[in-house]
């Protein structure tokens, strides 16, 4: 799969900021949730770590309802249980539904 670097938000004000712009932009968008590519998501999420707006990023990434890659440090799937928690923290329904 080839990913365009467009896919990340180009006109963000704090994107110009990311710890991520160097990197290969395949690296944040791994084929599989498991096996090798688990290794591919630990890499991008140490990117993400040292990151100054790694909130700003996840914050996008909930608002824009990404599906797929790593943004603001979290999986595909740790996006998914956050939109499927309530403002609290608690089990509450994903938005989309």
């Amino acid at each position: 799969m080839s990913t365009s670097i467009t896919a990340r938000p180009a006109s963000a004000g704090w994107g110009s900021q990311a710890a991520c712009l160097d990197s290969d932009p395949e690296l944040f968008f791994p084929i599989s949730p498991s096996g090798p590519a688990l290794q591919q998501v630990a890499q991008a999420k140490a990117i993400c770590a040292r990151c100054p707006v790694r909130c700003d990023c996840l914050q996008f990434a909930l608002a824009a309802h990404q599906v797929h890659g790593v943004w603001g440090g979290t999986s595909e799937e740790e996006r998914q249980l956050l939109r499927s928690r309530g403002p609290n923290g608690t089990p509450g329904h994903d938005a989309r539904r």
